[in-house]
């Protein structure tokens, strides 16, 4: 009895112990306590997407994954034109006033462009399927500006939250995202609707979410928002011009480079091929996007506030994290790939089998993705034009990887790994560019602090 006592007591000290020590981890990392927030409500919604996969790739071909790839990357490539990168601003103003006035910017550009994008759609349809080679969404275009103004709607939304740092329901968002996408990409499916329930399926889990974000700010912050005058918004669209006239367009070159691959590969290759490359992609890169999506929001959220207040951090947090995801990555994305070409078959079914093979190449470029992305913020370090700069070259040389694999009539696993080493060697820049931003900023920081004091 007195031994079971005493053993009580020391598991409860044990205990007591180990929470002391998380509470010091968060306390000197703290990007990390936005971190578990928001990963404990992404890593559900992650998990039922690769729970559920293996029942969508037994309702949907290969060729209706192709289909629905090719429009998920033509949307997240218009996507950025929604509210002209304005809504990555909502983070940086200290005052919010001036917050608000950009979050109204945000909204009437989001209007601007959906109209737009509607009478392009609906006037020169035929020539955009003629000219872009869309022929194979030809049925689903009218889907586009649906997902367009959705995504545009639910990003502005969102960045509104991350600015509050409102993490838990970000996380919510997340998970009402995974059950309601899943749910009708299977529904639509066993009704064989074909592609075009994996298309609503996606327009659903990149727009679920909406409602509450909308709930959350007219409860909070509708006082605020409802002061803004039409003429503050003329003068933060001034202030914050460099997001449009740098950021926007090195974002649309940013999508493109990451769409690039399915419009190569489908000009090349088929819908075949990219329904197969689609599966291999997402079964890469879902099981850790929950951290590396979780850690660039949370990243963001902290660094622009230690932007403003105590710059000096900056670094020590970015190399930590940066450590962090390495020792994550290199094991976790690693074996993922190489048992893939074993599992892909039983989990998948045999018509999923060369996806499998894909995943070896893909993880050459998906491992520094998960590693570098979450934390590149040369946008809000300043240095918009170095992201324009960097993007051109990571979309020219992603190009002339798959041209030259194309003239070359270089076998599809070939050219993935071609793909894979570029992309590789473009983040290694990257990870140079943050590191001398950082430093540059620092600098920059310190002046001002000393300037002051005189």
């Amino acid at each position: 009895m007195h031994k079971n006592i005493k053993k009580i007591i020391n598991d409860s000290k044990q205990l007591k112990k180990t929470e002391v020590h998380i509470n010091n981890f968060i306390v000197k990392y703290p990007i990390y306590k936005g971190v578990l927030i928001l990963g404990s409500g992404t890593v559900l919604a992650q998990l039922l997407n690769v729970l559920t996969m293996p029942i969508i790739t037994r309702v949907y071909t290969p060729a209706d994954f192709g289909l629905l790839a090719a429009y998920a990357s033509i949307l997240s490539v218009i996507v950025v034109a929604a509210s002209f990168t304005y809504d990555i601003a909502l983070v940086l103003p200290q005052d919010t006033d001036e917050a608000a006035s950009i979050f109204w910017l945000c909204m009437l550009s989001l209007i601007t462009t959906s109209i737009v994008f509607s009478i392009i759609f609906l006037f020169l349809k035929n020539s955009l399927i003629y000219y872009l080679h869309m022929d194979i969404i030809e049925k689903y275009i009218w889907l586009l500006v649906i997902g367009f103004f959705g995504s545009g709607l639910y990003n502005v939304l969102n960045y509104w939250t991350v600015r509050n740092r409102d993490y838990k329901r970000i996380a919510s968002t997340k998970i009402n995202q995974g059950i309601s996408g899943a749910f009708f990409k299977i529904i639509l499916g066993v009704f064989a609707y074909g592609p075009l329930g994996l298309i609503i399926g996606h327009i659903v889990s990149q727009v679920f979410g909406i409602g509450t974000f909308a709930r959350k700010i007219w409860k909070n912050d509708w006082n605020e928002l409802k002061k803004t005058k039409y003429g503050t918004i003329i003068t933060v669209a001034r202030k914050y011009y460099s997001f449009p006239l740098y950021n926007f367009p090195a974002m649309i070159i940013n999508s493109l480079s990451f769409q690039l691959p399915v419009f190569m590969l489908l000009s090349i290759y088929g819908s075949q091929t990219v329904g197969l490359y689609s599966l291999a992609q997402s079964m890469l890169v879902l099981p850790g996007a929950f951290i590396s999506g979780s850690i660039a929001q949370a990243f963001m959220g902290d660094a622009s506030k230690l932007m403003r207040e105590k710059a000096y951090e900056l670094r020590p947090i970015y190399i930590s994290t940066i450590r962090h995801m390495i020792f994550i990555a290199v094991p976790f994305i690693g074996s993922i790939a190489l048992i893939s070409p074993i599992i892909f078959p039983f989990v998948f079914g045999d018509v999923w089998s060369t996806a499998g093979y894909f995943c070896l190449p893909l993880a050459l470029l998906v491992i520094p993705q998960f590693i570098f992305s979450p934390t590149s913020r040369l946008d809000i370090y300043g240095y918009n034009n170095w992201v324009f700069a960097w993007n051109i070259a990571r979309t020219s040389t992603v190009f002339t990887g798959f041209y030259i694999s194309h003239q070359l009539m270089l076998p599809v696993m070939t050219t993935l790994t071609i793909y894979g080493l570029i992309m590789l060697l473009m983040y290694l820049i990257d990870f140079w560019l943050n590191l001398k931003a950082i430093s540059n900023v620092t600098i920059k920081r310190s002046q001002e602090e000393k300037m002051n004091e005189y």
